[in-house]
């Protein structure tokens, strides 16, 4: 629409798919995730991308990570196969993270795939190929609850505090309602279902600033704790009475 500004980062994913389009083979579809589709980016945010093809990616990882700025580029290259029908170990053909760090499968897959499969097929971008849901296909919300879990405990050894709290936050909100939301609308979430709470506003305000908040503190352990016992409680309804992929 004329007049509306387009997002800061539409530019650089531009660039990423073009890129694809030149020198990936076989190429299916390149597709935005994360929070710039979820919503919630900011200019400390990852622009996360999954490409889905099937020809050689010889060559392809410098092409690429020339495009990781301004924004730092996470970007896996799947084949539709994979994408078709996720499930463990979530094999990937390359990997780029941050400006400059690049990764083939040795055989071990990413368990990160499970949840961007979900996003993907839930509100990716398509920014080449076609429709995201007509790739991706869907994944067991009993394997992404498990996912959560296993993500919830690494951000309390290895994350930044306001990492850890958003992410049980919109964990969370997934076991409760089965919608995969942002960071922010996560935190927006938790304060509607369980009433206010300054872990969830001061990870929410560092995040929206790009600030980091440092190495978990006792009591953020403790709210992340109290949202795994929710997940897990939800996995265990889901194991007993079913529920739908996603």
């Amino acid at each position: 629409m004329e007049g509306v500004a387009r997002p800061f980062w539409s530019e650089q994913a531009v660039r990423v798919a073009d890129a694809c389009v030149a020198n990936v083979h076989d190429l299916v579809g390149v597709y935005l995730h994360g929070s710039a589709a979820l919503g919630g980016f900011t200019r400390s945010s990852d622009l996360d991308i999954l490409v889905v093809a099937d020809g050689s990616v010889t060559g392809v990882a410098p092409v690429l990570l020339a495009c990781a700025t301004p924004s730092a580029l996470e970007l896996s290259i799947v084949s539709r196969a994979a994408a078709a029908t996720p499930l463990a170990p979530y094999p990937f053909r390359l990997h780029i993270a941050g400006p400059a760090r690049m990764s083939e499968d040795t055989g071990e897959g990413d368990p990160d795939l499970a949840a961007h499969y979900a996003v993907c097929r839930q509100s990716a971008i398509a920014l080449f190929g076609p429709p995201p849901q007509d790739i991706f296909g869907a994944v067991s919300p009993h394997a992404l609850v498990g996912y959560f879990v296993g993500e919830l405990r690494w951000g309390l050894q290895y994350a930044d505090q306001r990492y850890a709290v958003l992410n049980a936050c919109r964990a969370v909100a997934f076991a409760s309602g089965g919608r995969l939301l942002s960071k922010i609308d996560g935190a927006d979430w938790w304060v509607s279902r369980f009433g206010p709470n300054p872990l969830v506003s001061q990870a929410k305000s560092a995040q929206l600033a790009g600030q980091p908040l440092g190495p978990a503190d006792s009591a953020a352990a403790e709210f992340v704790a109290r949202a795994i016992g929710l997940l897990e409680a939800s996995a265990r309804q889901i194991a007993r009475y079913g529920a739908r992929s996603v």
